[in-house]
């Protein structure tokens, strides 16, 4: 049966929060996947999908372009979709010249687990609902529908989830366009179905996950993923998308996925993915087969790849006297003033500048003390080189080269600048960061296993590391010794790295890398030369 498929994406989506600020919700991910792919991924590829889009349109229309390229839609701008007298139903108008044919209708915030039927009748997608005054539900008998009720309280116990299959088409927008009842301050679908119901509508039950507000999003998202999340480690303003055997990045900051893209295109070509396809807020990448090097950490393995950084990654930049007086102060700005600005947002974020005296049942002075003795012109005497911008082993993905049958090591997340270069970069903060990966297991992390209790005197954390994590430190340090890397250096760059990162991530999280951070820049500050 020739038929078309009609998603509409045009809403605000203020209800998801501060989310719909930087994406349309339609591109909100669904374990690692776009809401608006587990529609496409339910109809066959030579089918056309007519979106209608208005609200942050270019987040659909990139997210689309990269994860489908082979694809057919057919856009539909709408002109007014916040407001009075916008809504679904207007929407749904201003894509009638697209949809001369049967056509299956979705709204962009319903996933549905069934396959969906083909529009050759008219049918009606229902799922129980206890609430009814939020939906359009329905009455049955003799298995059609015979009345609407839209956002009353009402006996009703099913609910229209926002998906039809709308076979008298004609009809449905001839009803719909005399019948311009705005309900909820929006004109809305069922003015459209009730003609429909005339004509026999056949109510057709499906699993219904709603991702429409914030609540039913993240509970979507942990009945999608396997379970509820032990803690929550991810930035909301990036998104990562595994869809269509492509990996796709998303970033609220639109010149952060241009500055990567430069950078994965030229210094760091050959040791990051090629990547395939640059649009607006996103680019992509073709999935590479690989675990990551935490996933299979060995001291062979570690040692094999901190040979491959050094001789691949790591390649000195040789600038002349001038830049390395400017390198130096980008050094210090970004090891100094990032810093002092990244604790103003911690403590702004806890309302006190306030901390414990005890860490750990260790007395430990006052951060501030501790900053105000950091030599600031010896941690800012970088090492000018090429550099990854945030090297842990969760970004390092180990492959097999097939023509050495040796591990080929693939560079994931890289950063778009340090403190605003580009070709150049500080290789002690490459080696920090590896540092402080090994100092803690962001994988365990992930999984919920730490701790962190404080009162007004004393902070005391825990988190655990596995045995090959240990063994990995101490083959590093030997590294860094063996190269003569200054391991002390790289210890109060750790700390600083910890400290930077506090106000970033959630509650308890955030105090334990503050604490950590200054636990850690105490010790390393007491080391002996």
């Amino acid at each position: 049966m020739k038929y078309k498929v009609c998603i509409l994406a045009a809403g605000v989506g203020s209800r998801v929060g501060d989310f719909s600020d930087y994406i349309n919700k339609a591109i909100l991910p669904v374990n690692s996947k776009a809401a608006i792919s587990y529609i496409i991924e339910k109809f066959p590829e030579d089918i056309e999908i007519v979106i209608a889009v208005g609200h942050k349109k270019e987040t659909v229309i990139n997210y689309l372009s990269l994860a489908y390229p082979e694809r057919k839609f057919t856009y539909v701008e709408i002109d007014k979709y916040i407001g009075p007298g916008a809504g679904p139903g207007y929407s749904l108008l201003q894509c009638r010249e697209y949809l001369q044919s049967p056509f299956v209708f979705f709204a962009a915030d319903t996933i549905v687990i069934e396959d969906i039927p083909v529009p050759d009748h008219n049918w009606f997608g229902i799922a129980p609902v206890k609430d009814t005054e939020n939906y359009c539900t329905v009455k049955i008998k003799n298995n059609l529908v015979y009345r609407l009720d839209d956002k009353i309280k009402t006996s009703n116990r099913f609910a229209f989830i926002g998906l039809a299959g709308i076979c008298d088409y004609n009809d449905f927008f001839s009803s719909l366009e005399k019948n311009k009842e705005i309900i909820g301050g929006e004109i809305q679908v069922s003015n459209g179905f009730k003609k429909l119901i005339e004509k026999k509508l056949v109510p057709t039950g499906f699993t219904w996950f709603d991702t429409g507000t914030l609540k039913n999003y993240i509970e979507t998202d942990k009945n999608f993923s396997g379970g509820e999340k032990k803690f929550d480690f991810g930035k909301s303003n990036e998104f990562l998308y595994f869809v269509n055997d492509r990996v796709i990045k998303f970033f609220a900051n639109e010149k952060i996925a241009e500055g990567r893209f430069k950078r994965a295109s030229t210094v760091l070509k050959g040791l990051c993915p090629d990547i395939e396809g640059m649009k607006g807020n996103f680019y992509s990448y073709k999935k590479v087969d690989g675990q990551t090097l935490y996933s299979v950490l060995d001291n062979k393995t570690l040692c094999v790849f901190l040979q491959w950084a050094k001789l691949n990654l790591w390649k000195d930049a040789k600038i002349s006297d001038e830049e390395k007086r400017d390198f130096y102060d980008k050094c210090h700005k970004f090891y100094h003033e990032k810093t002092k600005k990244r604790l103003n947002m911690f403590y702004e974020k806890k309302g006190t500048e306030n901390e414990c005296e005890n860490i750990n049942g260790v007395s430990v002075p006052p951060l501030k003390k501790l900053l105000s003795s950091v030599d600031w012109s010896y941690v800012s005497k970088g090492t000018p080189s090429n550099f990854h911008g945030d090297l842990q082993f969760d970004n390092v993905l180990v492959a097999k080269d097939f023509a050495t049958s040796k591990p080929k090591f693939v560079l994931l997340d890289w950063r778009q600048d340090f403190a605003g270069l580009t070709r150049v970069g500080d290789l002690y903060y490459d080696l920090a960061k590896l540092y402080g990966g090994m100092t803690m297991s962001y994988p365990l992390i992930k999984e919920g296993m730490f701790s962190f209790e404080s009162n007004e005197l004393d902070a005391h954390y825990n988190f655990f590391v596995k045995n090959n994590l240990v063994q990995a430190k101490d083959e590093y340090e030997l590294f860094l010794k063996e190269n003569g890397f200054d391991i002390r250096k790289v210890k109060i760059i750790t700390a600083l790295i910890f400290l930077n990162m506090s106000p970033l991530h959630h509650e308890p999280f955030d105090s334990l890398l503050y604490y950590l951070g200054r636990d850690m820049l105490y010790k390393s500050l007491n080391i002996l030369d």
